[in-house]
């Protein structure tokens, strides 16, 4: 009997780093019983299913992602998929609305949400971290009407479908209405596009068909918000634990991108990408079936002994090549240029705000979550 038959997601979700890791020693490419797939743990055999989908499928059936947000770019290989990333990746690259963004409004509006911060104890996950990666991207969508509280609330709908690999018919339930919520939302913006800079109305001139801009915005909005959000948690509670790290940064402040990467790395607040297999084929001694679900398992990857010295160590001189925070190969994040600039910027303006900013020891920092992880909570002096 395999490792997989004593894991449960509960375990995963609270501490996937020891299971992983025995994995990755024992059984680099798992099966899971109670999620019904296998996990690959090691970065070589991961590389191997992103270099080829002809016999790793992401158009999956069952879907987690299409369940929750309707058939979009992440469950297509290539072309379908390249046709549509195409349209859509231009608002998020620098040169496009994103580049706009961060250089005239992103620090106003970390500077703006700081202003509405009363100390002397704050959290910052809620207060700060979650208005700041749900407002930019509003902003960049076009869908900023609505309001920040209304985009988090998307986004905690639709990531409660998107990890539910035990498939709890009450996370389906809070997936859908999101999902409906959100389609609605879009649809009305999508009325309303009328030539403006926001990525919406690039998709419309684009020629991405309505069915094509909401499953897309709903994926953008999933993931978009989560990432960024834990990595500027999981960015202030690195610093505020070692301080040889804050040191480095404020001693030279290029390093601070370089923080960022290793805190992605090290952390990666997305967990997995899934796949099927298309025929029966064996990957690092399993035999896998055809029509299995195979997920890649990123968080672990970026782990992987065999691919990084001293995995675990936040190293910023580390020189092996990019992580896979963002996933690899043609379904590497869209928004991936966006979310680094949210981490970056907002950790630089919430210690120019608070200089003196410390963990409050009273609150620990609890990390959870398997398919999205970060901090529950991350309270602070300032």
């Amino acid at each position: 009997m395999g490792l997989g038959s004593e894991i449960t997601l509960a375990e995963l979700e609270v501490d996937p780093d020891p299971i992983l890791a025995r994995m990755r020693a024992t059984e680099p490419v798992c099966w899971v019983d109670s999620m019904d797939m296998w996990l690959v743990t090691r970065w070589e055999d991961v590389a191997h299913m992103e270099a080829r989908p002809e016999l790793f499928s992401a158009a999956t059936d069952p879907s987690f992602l299409a369940r929750a947000l309707g058939p979009n770019m992440l469950v297509m290989d290539p072309p379908a998929h390249t046709r549509v990333r195409d349209m859509m990746l231009p608002p998020f690259q620098s040169g496009g609305r994103s580049g706009d963004f961060v250089a005239g409004e992103l620090a106003e509006l970390a500077d703006g949400i700081l202003d509405g911060i009363a100390g002397p104890t704050i959290e910052l996950m809620g207060s700060y971290a979650q208005p700041l990666a749900a407002g930019a991207l509003a902003i960049v969508l076009g869908l900023d009407g609505h309001g920040f509280d209304r985009m988090w609330s998307w986004c905690e709908g639709l990531v409660t479908d998107i990890a539910n690999f035990e498939n709890d018919p009450a996370a389906t339930a809070i997936g859908e209405t999101a999902k409906e919520d959100l389609g609605e939302a879009i649809g009305e913006r999508i009325g309303r596009a009328a030539g403006s800079d926001s990525a919406i109305d690039w998709f419309v001139r684009a020629g991405a068909t309505p069915a094509e801009i909401v499953n897309n915005v709903r994926l953008m909005i999933s993931g978009g918000i989560n990432e960024p959000r834990d990595g500027v948690g999981l960015v202030a509670w690195v610093l505020l634990t070692r301080p040889d790290l804050r040191r480095a940064v404020a001693s030279d402040g290029r390093r601070l991108r370089r923080l960022v990467e290793e805190v992605f790395r090290v952390h990666s607040p997305v967990g997995t990408i899934t796949r099927q297999a298309t025929r029966d084929l064996e990957l690092a001694g399993a035999a896998i079936a055809a029509g299995d679900l195979v997920s890649g398992v990123l968080r672990s990857i970026n782990l992987d002994e065999e691919h990084w010295s001293d995995p675990t160590e936040i190293d910023l001189g580390r020189r092996e090549g990019p992580h896979a925070a963002f996933a690899l190969g043609v379904h590497r994040c869209l928004g991936e240029w966006l979310g680094r600039q949210e981490v970056r910027i907002g950790i630089e303006r919430l210690l120019a705000r608070f200089p003196d900013i410390a963990l409050d020891a009273a609150r620990p920092v609890e990390l959870h979550g398997f398919e999205f992880r970060g901090p529950r909570e991350v309270w602070v002096t300032v």
